[in-house]
C-alpha cells in the first residue's frame, strides 16, 4: 500500500528532486534546500527542530502518533563543487561553468524519504498505528561533517531504526556496516620550501 501511495505521488516527488537539484548548495550552505524541505514537512504536521548540533542548515523533523517505535529516514542533501550539469544529459554540459551541482544524487534522497514518510504517516493515521517518524538530512556530507556531530550530540540515542538512503547507479540495497567508509585523520608538518 505504501508503494501505491508513493507511486500516486510521483509528480510531487519529481518536483522536490528537481527543486533541490536547481538549488545546488554546497555543504553548510544548504539554506534554500533546508527551508523548502522543512516547509513541506511542516505543512504535513511534522515538528521541525532547526539548527541542530549548532549547524544553521541542519534540522530534524518529527511526527508522532503515540507510543511505538521511532523510525528515522536520513539522506544527504549537499552538492559538490564544479559539478553544474544540465539534467538528463549523459555528457559534461554545465549550466554554469565551474559552478557547484548535484553530481551524486543528493538531490533525490531526502525528497524520496519525505514521499515515503508521508505515505507511511497516512497509513499510521488511518489505522491508528503508534510510532514516530523522523526525517533528517546529512548536511555537508562531502565535508565529512554533520552525521558525526549528530552522533556526538546523542540525536540518534532514542531512535529504534535508522534507514539511510544514498542514490547509486546500480539500484542495490544493503544493510549493516557500509563498505568504503574509511576515514583517517592525518596532520602534516612542513619545513622549508
Amino acid at each position: 500500500e505504501v508503494a501505491s501511495i508513493v507511486e500516486a505521488n510521483h509528480k510531487q516527488s519529481q518536483i522536490m528532486v528537481d527543486k533541490i537539484f536547481s538549488f545546488a548548495e554546497l555543504g553548510f550552505q544548504e539554506v534554500e534546500s533546508s527551508e523548502y524541505l522543512t516547509g513541506i514537512l511542516a505543512e504535513n504536521g511534522f515538528e521541525i527542530e532547526n539548527s541542530i548540533s549548532g549547524i544553521p542548515t541542519a534540522w530534524m523533523a518529527k511526527w508522532s502518533n503515540g507510543q511505538g517505535p521511532v523510525i528515522a529516514l536520513g539522506s544527504d542533501v549537499d552538492c559538490i563543487p564544479k559539478a553544474s550539469q544540465y539534467p538528463g544529459v549523459a555528457y559534461h554540459k554545465p549550466i554554469v561553468e565551474g559552478a557547484p551541482g548535484h553530481g551524486e544524487g543528493h538531490n533525490a534522497g531526502i525528497p524520496l524519504n519525505i514521499t515515503v514518510a508521508l505515505a507511511v504517516k497516512q497509513i499510521m493515521e488511518r489505522e491508528n498505528i503508534g510510532g514516530t517518524l523522523v526525517v533528517w538530512p546529512g548536511i555537508a556530507e562531502e565535508l565529512v561533517a554533520a552525521k558525526a556531530w549528530y552522533v556526538r550530540d546523542g540525536l540518534f540515542d532514542n531512535i529504534d531504526m535508522c534507514i539511510f538512503t544514498h542514490v547509486s547507479s546500480n539500484l542495490t540495497v544493503s544493510y549493516g556496516p557500509a563498505r568504503g567508509t574509511g576515514l583517517i585523520s592525518v596532520e602534516y608538518l612542513f619545513e622549508g620550501e
